[in-house]
């Protein structure tokens, strides 16, 4: 098994993800929606809405720096956000992309203060919903709900890094990079050759490997008609091949 000795990107945004579990989203698989998860936990969600303060961010603007004192959790109503961390050759590395529905720094909801582990940086235009630990107290005195919809995202944060780690471990280099590819298809509803937006090295370090064999699987994978490469973006062409080489069965 492959991991990114060589330019240290993939092996420390695995080392982050599985440290620091609370502020960021694991890339392994798509947790469920937030608003998914306040109606399992019996939170009304124009409640949660209206206990929250919304944001607005234009596209490539950082909605934080890594350690920048954490001041709320961030429920994504809209857009995509890249979450960044600096590897130790000084080089920013995207470890994940969020879209409506995931969130963001729910550690400080717990802590009640502390640094942001990871940079958060709007890929479009994005609109959050924040929810700060003054306005989370008000909210659970009021609706004793909060807190399990809080568990709940802790809990759903802990399987997906546990999934991240089992895959950062066992499964090859080649089955990261298209079961990556996959799940960014997924995020950015590209199944039907719409191009994702990111360069072939945040490929690399959302997958765990190194850029150059991210580029030979990927250039190969261009041969064999599964994916288009173009300037900063890659098109999935043949999902029914993809899915077999991550080694699961032909369906979306």
């Amino acid at each position: 098994m492959e991991c990114a000795l060589g330019d240290t990107t993939g092996c420390t945004a695995i080392a982050t993800s599985v440290s620091d579990v609370s502020d960021f989203s694991s890339s392994t698989s798509l947790p469920l929606d937030w608003r998914e998860l306040s109606t399992t936990a019996g939170l009304d969600e124009r409640e949660l809405r209206a206990a929250c303060r919304r944001r607005g961010y234009a596209r490539n603007e950082v909605i934080f720096h890594g350690g920048d004192p954490a001041g709320a959790l961030h429920l994504i109503d809209s857009g995509y956000v890249a979450i960044r961390l600096t590897t130790v050759l000084g080089e920013m590395a995207i470890v994940d992309v969020l879209r409506d529905g995931d969130c963001f720094g729910e550690r400080v909801l717990v802590a009640g203060s502390g640094p942001r582990s990871a940079t958060a940086v709007a890929i479009t235009a994005v609109e959050t919903l924040t929810l700060d630990p003054v306005s989370f107290e008000r909210l659970s005195a009021g609706q004793p709900e909060t807190m399990r919809f809080l568990t709940l995202l802790l809990s759903e944060r802990l399987t997906a890094t546990s999934q991240l780690l089992m895959e950062a471990r066992y499964v090859p280099a080649e089955q990261r990079l298209y079961r990556c590819l996959h799940r960014l298809a997924v995020r950015f509803d590209a199944l039907g050759g719409e191009p994702i937006p990111l360069k072939q090295s945040d490929l690399a370090s959302i997958a765990g490997i190194t850029r150059s064999t991210a580029n030979r699987l990927l250039r190969q994978a261009e041969r064999d008609g599964v994916v288009s490469i173009g300037r900063g973006r890659v098109s999935v062409l043949d999902v029914p091949l993809l899915l077999r080489r991550m080694g699961r069965p032909d369906r979306h």
